[in-house]
C-alpha cells in the first residue's frame, strides 16, 4: 500500500510541475499538516460525502457517474474563476490530470464515468485536488471504491426444458447460467462449468460463452445406474464480470425408482390404487396395465396376469396378457358390463406381474357400475 501510495505522490509531483503548480510534496499522503496560507482551504468531495480535509468517502459500481467537487476558499470567501487541477489514480495505476474553474460558489467540478469498457475500472480510486491561491498551493486528497456488487449469477438444472433438481441415470442433463447486472443481462461473457459426481469426481469442465439474453448452457447424460450416478450431484458455474470473479452452485440428484405396475381404465385410474371412474350397466370398460424399470421405462412382452371381480364376489375375467411394445398389456376384448342390476356396485381389479424373477408388482383398481 505505501509503494502504492509513493508511486501516486511521484506522478502528482511530476504533474504539478509541468503544469506549473510549483513544489508539491510527498507530505500530502501523511497526516502532515497543509502548509497553504491561513484563512485559504481546498476540500473535494464527491456526491455521496467526503467533505473535510483528506476524507475518504463513497462506493460506487462500474457504469455510475462519480461527480467531483474541490470548494476553493479564501477567508471563509468563495473563490470564482480559480483553476482546480484534478488528478485522477485509477485502480490499475494509469493517471488522468483535468483542470476546471471554481463557479461563483468557489466549486470546481469534474465528472468520472466508470466504464469498463475505458479501463480498469474495479478497487480504489484516488483523487488529489491542487490549487494555487497567493502563490500558494493548496491541497486535498479522497479515495473511492468501485465494486460491481450487483453482478447476479443463476445456475439450475433442467429437464425436458422445464427446472428439476431430480433425475434418472441415463437422463440428460441441461444446466443453466444466467448472468445479470442491476437486472440487465450480460452477454458475450465465459461462464465454467464444473459437474462433480456424488463422489466428488470431476465428471465436466467447460466453458461456455452467453448469449444475447445473458445465458450459457450445457448439455450432458447422467451414466448409467451405479455407486458413481445415484446420489447428489454438485454443480459449480463461475465467471468474471469487471474484474471480478462471480460464482454460483447447484445440486440435483440422481435415483433409480422401484419398478411398478400400474393398472387403470379409459376413464380414470392412473396411480398406485387410483379409483377407475363410474360407468354404466351395458357400457364397455378398457382395462390396461402399464409395466416400468427402475428408470422408468415401460418393458415390452412382459406378461401380466389380470383379474376382474365383479360385485357380490363374482368372478369376471381371469387371463394373462402380454405388455405391447409401449409396455401396456390389455384385456381383450374389452368387458362389457351386463345390462343386469346384479352387477351394479363396485367391481375390483388385481395386476401382477414378476420382475427379474425376484420381485412381485401389483396394483389394484376399482370401477363402479351404477344405473341410468
Amino acid at each position: 500500500m505505501n509503494s502504492k501510495k509513493e508511486v501516486f505522490a511521484a506522478s502528482i509531483l511530476a504533474i504539478g510541475l509541468a503544469v506549473g503548480l510549483g513544489t508539491i510534496s510527498y507530505a500530502l499522503f501523511s497526516p502532515t499538516p497543509s502548509t497553504a496560507k491561513l484563512g485559504s482551504a481546498l476540500d473535494v468531495f464527491m456526491q455521496r460525502g467526503g467533505q473535510g480535509v483528506t476524507i475518504s468517502d463513497g462506493n460506487f459500481e462500474p457504469f455510475d457517474n462519480v461527480s467531483i467537487y474541490a470548494h476553493l476558499t479564501q477567508a471563509s470567501i468563495n473563490l470564482e474563476n480559480d483553476p482546480v487541477t484534478f488528478a485522477i489514480y485509477r485502480p490499475d495505476e494509469v493517471l488522468t490530470v483535468r483542470t476546471a474553474l471554481t463557479n461563483s460558489s468557489g466549486i470546481a467540478k469534474s465528472d468520472i464515468y466508470l466504464l469498463p469498457s475505458e479501463g480498469h475500472v474495479i478497487g480504489t480510486w484516488n483523487i488529489l485536488a491542487n490549487a494555487t491561491v497567493d502563490n500558494e498551493v493548496l491541497s486535498d486528497t479522497l479515495s473511492f471504491q468501485c465494486e460491481s456488487k450487483n453482478v447476479r449469477m443463476d445456475v439450475f438444472s433442467k429437464k425436458n426444458g422445464v427446472p428439476s433438481i431430480s433425475f434418472l441415470p441415463n437422463d440428460i442433463v441441461l444446466l443453466e447460467a444466467q448472468l445479470s447486472y442491476r437486472n440487465a443481462s450480460i452477454a458475450g461473457t465465459p461462464v465454467t462449468f464444473d459437474v462433480r459426481t456424488p463422489n466428488g469426481t470431476e465428471f465436466l469442465l467447460q466453458i461456455v460463452t452467453t448469449n444475447s439474453l445473458g445465458t450459457a448452457n450445457i448439455t450432458f447424460q447422467i451414466t448409467p445406474p451405479s455407486d458413481l450416478s445415484s446420489a447428489v450431484w454438485q454443480v459449480f458455474a463461475s465467471s468474471e464480470v469487471y474484474n471480478q470473479t462471480v460464482q454460483a452452485t447447484t445440486s440435483f440428484g440422481c435415483f433409480s425408482l422401484p419398478p411398478a405396475i400400474d393398472v387403470f381404465t379409459q376413464k380414470y385410474g392412473k396411480g398406485p390404487n387410483t379409483p377407475g371412474g363410474y360407468y354404466a350397466l351395458n357400457e364397455t370398460v378398457d382395462i390396461y396395465a402399464e409395466v416400468r424399470d427402475e428408470l422408468n421405462q415401460t418393458l415390452p412382452n412382459q406378461p401380466v396376469a389380470l383379474a376382474v371381480i365383479g360385485p357380490n364376489g363374482i368372478k369376471f375375467y381371469y387371463g394373462s396378457v402380454l405388455t405391447n411394445s409401449s409396455g401396456i398389456a390389455s384385456v381383450q376384448p374389452p368387458i362389457r358390463i351386463p345390462p343386469d342390476a346384479a352387477y351394479v356396485g363396485t367391481f375390483e381389479v388385481y395386476a401382477t406381474t414378476g420382475y427379474k424373477g425376484q420381485i412381485v408388482l401389483s396394483d389394484t383398481l376399482t370401477f363402479i357400475a351404477r344405473q341410468g
